[in-house]
């Protein structure tokens, strides 16, 4: 769980670079080249962040291809991988926030920059979604993991919360969830 997890931050480190020269040219790159900047990562609303989660990330079978084509439905584009980590990050250029879903399907994350009220959201989306949720220690999910629980039920797994430090990537978060089958 821990390598699914790391792969996150790194990923959504590499969806903030320019892409290489030398990459194929698909119609997505000549979108994301007028995408702006500050759209990749996006000031998310709290309601905002915890709706896309709820839609993309819960509701429905953890299938990859269905999640990209609902995602797809809604304007994002994927961003073209620039390392082999299994995960496909999907952007749109508005504030609604970045989704990023594993080739497995059994990990699928929103990003967005830290803003108030997001915290109180997410704590509240987990209450009501997962009544039965059991809080796990964070730093046994991975680095920066402000919050684990263990949720139960067909759509649950491990949901988590992280952080990106201000160094790494301006005040960050992730919310995902990674489910063992």
């Amino acid at each position: 769980m821990r390598l699914a997890m790391l792969a996150l931050p790194v990923l959504l480190a590499a969806c903030t670079a320019a892409p290489a020269a030398t990459q194929a040219v698909a119609p997505e790159v000549y979108e994301l080249a007028n995408m702006r900047p500050g759209n990749v990562v996006p000031k998310s609303s709290p309601a905002a962040l915890v709706s896309a989660f709820g839609k993309y990330c819960l509701d429905g079978p953890p299938d990859p291809a269905g999640v990209a084509a609902r995602l797809r439905a809604a304007d994002y584009v994927a961003v073209p991988q620039t390392t082999p980590n299994g995960i496909t990050a999907f952007v749109v250029d508005d504030s609604r926030p970045m989704v990023m879903v594993s080739d497995d399907g059994r990990t699928c994350a929103v990003g967005a920059a830290s803003r108030t009220g997001q915290s109180a959201r997410i704590r509240g989306l987990i209450a009501k979604r997962f009544p039965g949720a059991t809080p796990l220690d964070p730093a046994s999910v991975s680095p920066n993991t402000e919050l684990a629980v263990q949720a139960p039920g067909a759509q649950g797994g491990v949901i988590f919360l992280q952080r990106l430090a201000p160094a790494i990537s301006h005040s960050r978060l992730i919310l995902g969830i990674w489910r063992t089958s």
